[in-house]
């Protein structure tokens, strides 16, 4: 039995890597999360570790065959996460192998197809800058594979899923017109996982970089029209150029801080929560993930954008019938 860490194990992905580890023959589950994921094996071993801490984290790795890296959070959060992980695993007697989650936020604005060894663009802000940072980390480790998800969507997946679902129901996204045409590189968490879970087994995976997306990605209208549907968010509305300036530039601060200010003081947040800028810059970014290599050397394959969509959307409606999501303040800050 291998001895798996789970760093960030309370996050939308980590709480899935974790039950997949959980429920695997070859695989003892080390959590980093005190209580555990729901349905999480009663007997796997939860330890408590200063992510940021290189001193705590090599305690934490004593033992430890694999570490699954899904630290998220505040960009100097995955910084230091990652210095901290990597220093300790360089010194440890038996060094373990590091599956490290990282981004496609690693290309930054670019545009076309993006192969693992395209250049590396920190020009989109502090999250893509810490995503590179800590891939800098990883270079100079030798046993650690690194992975670049695209759009991540799944049941209790808040940031491209739940508050997408709550914006199309608001009929503050859907059709975007050109300012939609650009790329969605979605991703199924489960796909996800399994790409974690082989990286975790398969010898050829190690010391690879691999783009993760599904291989014929929608634009970003597709996939906002689609989900609408699939939720029965309908109909669809052609959202104005006027109105997503508006949104982008006259509404995001502030409602941004009314959201701030409400979290601060212990209401309920406010629903749907703003627009980020971001968001509509990358709904017109035309880039497109080469994926190719996961599906060689991985055997990696996805599924379809409709099985996808359909499952998010389920997952959406089971939380509307009063099954709560796991998301906000559940989620610790570093956990992704």
């Amino acid at each position: 039995m291998r001895q798996v860490l789970v760093l960030g194990s309370s996050g939308f992905i980590g709480r899935r890597v974790s039950l997949a580890l959980a429920g695997a023959d070859w695989a003892s589950l080390v959590s980093d999360d005190a209580r555990g994921p729901p349905g999480m094996d009663a007997g796997a071993r939860r330890i408590v570790v200063n992510v940021e801490d290189p001193g705590s984290m090599a305690a934490a790795l004593r033992g430890i065959d694999t570490v699954v890296n899904c630290l998220g959070g505040k960009p100097e959060t995955i910084v230091r996460g990652a210095r901290a992980l990597f220093a300790a695993a360089g010194r440890a007697v038996a060094p373990p192998l590091v599956v490290h989650l990282s981004s496609m936020a690693v290309y930054g604005s670019a545009q076309g197809t993006m192969g693992e060894d395209a250049p590396l663009r920190g020009d989109l802000g502090a999250y893509a800058s810490a995503q590179i940072a800590a891939e800098s980390s990883a270079a100079s480790y030798p046993r650690v594979v690194i992975l670049r998800p695209g759009v991540e969507i799944g049941p209790d997946g808040e940031s491209w899923s739940g508050r997408v679902a709550r914006w199309l129901y608001a009929g503050r996204l859907g059709d975007l017109g050109p300012a939609g045409d650009g790329v969605c590189n979605l991703v199924h968490v489960e796909d996800l996982v399994t790409a974690i879970i082989i990286c975790s087994q398969r010898r050829e995976a190690l010391g690879g970089t691999f783009n993760l997306a599904m291989s014929e990605p929608p634009t970003w209208n597709e996939y906002f029209i689609a989900f609408a549907r699939q939720l029965g968010a309908v109909p669809v509305r052609r959202i104005s150029r006027r109105a997503l300036i508006l949104e982008a530039k006259g509404f995001a601060v502030p409602l941004k801080a009314l959201e701030l200010a409400a979290r601060a003081a212990g209401l309920p947040a406010l629903s749907p929560p703003p627009i980020p800028p971001s968001l509509l810059r990358l709904a017109r970014q035309e880039i497109r993930l080469d994926c190719r290599r996961a599906a060689r050397v991985l055997d990696w394959t996805c599924r379809s954008r409709e099985a996808a969509l359909a499952d998010a959307a389920a997952g959406w409606h089971r939380d509307a019938a009063g099954r709560p999501l796991r998301v906000g303040k559940a989620d610790r800050p570093a956990a992704r």
